[in-house]
Order: structure tokens, then sequence, then C-alpha cells
């Protein structure tokens, strides 16, 4: 009987451990004026759902040679270049907000444009950048086609006598 007991706690303790030895750290986003015009070794759309024809792209990820960014958005596409935009999508991209993405030692790893309801948290872990984009709360079920009434941000608790 006891040992029914530490196997359990044994095994809860190993995966505390493990979970604390991978520590993500939070990089403070900084704006830019402007991406700079220069080749990038991945450049990442990030699509909206087809029902919003007025805004085609919620933004871009522009990664640096060897910069190891990866994004958490649910519909990314890899571009070439950004050259092949029309200029509606040109006049979006003017609208959208732009931040450099560097590590905790300061060094460029790319740069992020996002429209203005959408917002990104940058995470370091390791040599690894993570973006990861807040989708606003009208979007999420068209992005999440409607399956269930999840809410995105701090609005999951709180459903008031559900």
């Amino acid at each position: 009987m006891k040992n029914c007991i530490k196997k359990p706690f044994i095994i809860l303790g190993t995966l505390i451990i493990v979970s604390c030895t991978t520590s993500y750290k939070i990089i403070r986003e900084e704006p830019v004026k402007n991406i700079p015009d220069k080749k990038y070794e991945t450049i990442i759309r990030l699509n909206t759902p087809d029902g919003e024809p007025s805004e085609p792209e919620a933004g871009y990820v522009y990664v640096e040679q060897g910069g190891n960014v990866k994004t958490d958005f649910p519909r990314e596409e890899i571009v070439k270049n950004t050259d092949i935009l029309n200029k509606y999508k040109v006049f979006n991209r003017n609208n959208m907000s732009k931040f450099v993405i560097k590590d905790s030692k300061g060094k460029v790893r790319g740069y992020y444009e996002l429209l203005l309801d959408y917002r990104a948290i940058t995470w370091e872990n390791g040599n690894e950048i993570l973006l990861q984009i807040v989708i606003p709360h009208s979007m999420m079920n068209i992005i999440g086609d409607g399956l269930d009434d999840r809410k995105s941000g701090g609005s999951h608790g709180g459903h008031g006598g559900r």
C-alpha cells in the first residue's frame, strides 16, 4: 500500500522538477517605425479567416537569418517575399503596428507587424523565440469554426450563473 502512494508522488515530483528546468522568459515588445526592406530567412504571413475580406492578413513575421522564431497562429503561410502583394494588402501593411524581435541579450531575431486589434507576446526559451499571437475576441468564433464557446484573453471565467 505504501508503494502505491509513493510512486505517484515520485512521478509528480519528477514532472515538477523537469517542468521547472525549462524556463520561458517574456521579452518586452519594442516598437519600430519601419521594418527594414531586406532579405529574410523566412516571412510568415498570418492569415485571417475567409469571412473577413477587409483584413486578409493579421500580420507578418520577418525572421532574420538564424533567428529561430516561430508563431502559434492557427493559420500561417510562408511567403517568399512581399513584392507580390497587391495594393490593398500593402495598404493594410501600412496600417499595422511594427515591432522588432530581440532576445534577452539584445540580438535582433526578426520583426513583426500586426493589425491594431491583435497583440503578441514574445517568449524566449534558450535559443528559440515563440511569438504568441493574441487573437481579438471578435475573431475567436470564426477562427475556431464556432465549435465551442471558449473565449480569448482574460474572459475564461465569470460566466455568471451558467
